[in-house]
């Protein structure tokens, strides 16, 4: 089982990401979110299969059924192929533990960080 934590400072949402590897080799999505439209992305993506973690154009993680009312900055949807790449061992559990998170950050036309 491979767990991700999302904080959207943006629109002040958390969530919460879990995939699990099944016995017939499909992966089980479990999503919990503060967001109703992430919540509800979560309750249409409780499954995928490994064609959705790899094929990135054509997996259910991104079709815009499953993503609604998502907005095109939500880090929901690359939290799933994370725990999914880290749950089939895509990514390495020894980087993950040193690295902790990633980030995404604003910044001018100089590279600054923006302030307020």
């Amino acid at each position: 089982m491979a767990t991700v934590k999302v904080d959207m400072r943006m629109c002040d949402k958390t969530a919460t990401v879990t995939v699990k590897l099944r016995e017939d080799g499909d992966l089980d999505v479990k999503i919990e979110s503060d967001c109703s439209d992430v919540a509800a992305y979560g309750r249409n993506l409780t499954k995928i299969t490994m064609n959705d973690v790899i094929d990135y154009g054509a997996s259910a993680i991104n079709s815009m059924e499953n993503r609604q009312n998502l907005s095109p900055h939500c880090l929901v949807p690359s939290a799933v192929f994370d725990a999914a790449w880290l749950e089939l061992g895509m990514i390495s559990k020894s980087l993950v533990k040193k690295v902790r998170m990633s980030t995404v950050e604003f910044t001018d036309e100089n590279g600054e960080l923006l302030k307020d």
